[in-house]
This record gives C-alpha cells, structure tokens and sequence, in this order.
C-alpha cells in the first residue's frame, strides 16, 4: 500500500471491508484483538515487529515509539503516521495514526475490561472512517476491539498534535 498518497477510496474501502468482517467473525474478544493488531501491522507497519509484540508506546519528541516484550524498540515504518495523541508523551492515554483520510485512535487503559489483560494495555482501537460527499467533514467511528459500543458519528474528538498544538479530527490534516 502506498503511505504516501493523500486520498485513496481503495483504502476507505478496504477499511470498511475489514471493521464490517471483524465485527461479524469474530466473537472471541482474543480473536478481535489478535485482528486489530493485524489491521495495525497492515496499516500502521513497524520498523521492526509486530504490534502484536509490543508492551508499551511512548512518545519521544515527534516519534511513536514502540517497546517490544524482549526489550527493544522500534517506530513506525512511516513516522508521518503517527498525528496525535492524548495524556503524557511517556504514558500517553491514546494515540492517533493517519492513513491518507482515516484516522485510528489506539486506546490505552491498564485497568479496562481489554486493557488490563493486553500486554500493551490497548483498551480499544477506534477508526474514524471518513464520509464522502457531504458539506463539512464528517466521521463515522467504529471500534475494533468494544463489542458493546456502538459506532458513533461525529466530530467530537481533540488531541494533541505531536508538534504541541491542538488537533481535531474533523479538521483537514495533511
């Protein structure tokens, strides 16, 4: 797949496709988590590594860095993905990737019902997957991970970009 390209209806398509097959197949919450890391890797890849090895992400000035259970670490195949995130740099409570128009925010919570059996105590992978065609800029978002939430639409989301200032994610980020 190609990183760099700004507007691509293959990969809102491919996204759609897969949120809507994960949200039928998979009944085991092991299983939707297992998936989610595979979406990652496919999306978001590591220098090194699979998501599904990670123990914990951090921030290091601009960069997403991700701790491996062995020790070592590693970023992101493309820096450029990672937008946002939210809490403190050394234990951010999300984090925002972007490819091309959709955005996923990867959830953090040691003591939540996913979280706190996750080595990386990813709680919820949530994408906000873009809505073409309309006025203003519009999100649907769907989690990969809660079965019990149900998607929501809307803008209400803000971050912190990972120059400092603020980002929103009905905003238009290049």
């Amino acid at each position: 797949m190609n990183m760099s390209t700004q507007h691509s209806p293959t990969v809102t398509h491919n996204l759609s496709n897969f949120i809507e097959e994960q949200m039928v197949a998979c009944t085991n919450q092991t299983d939707r988590s297992a998936n989610a890391k595979v979406f990652l890797d496919n999306n978001f890849p590591l220098t090194n590594g699979s998501h599904a090895d990670v123990s914990s992400y951090v921030i290091y000035y601009t960069h997403l860095l991700a701790f491996m259970e062995d020790g070592s670490q590693c970023g992101l195949q493309n820096p450029c993905q990672f937008v946002a995130l939210t809490g403190h740099k050394s234990d951010p409570t999300s984090v925002v990737l972007k490819n091309n128009d959709t955005h996923v925010e990867i959830c953090f919570d040691r003591n939540g019902n996913i979280g706190q059996t996750d080595a990386a105590n990813i709680d919820d992978i949530q994408v906000a997957l873009p809505i073409k065609n309309l006025p203003t800029p519009y999100k649907h978002w769907v989690s990969l991970l809660q079965t019990n939430r149900v998607p929501t639409k809307g803008n209400g989301k803000a971050f912190t970009a990972k120059d400092g200032s603020d980002y929103a994610i009905n905003q238009s980020h290049k």
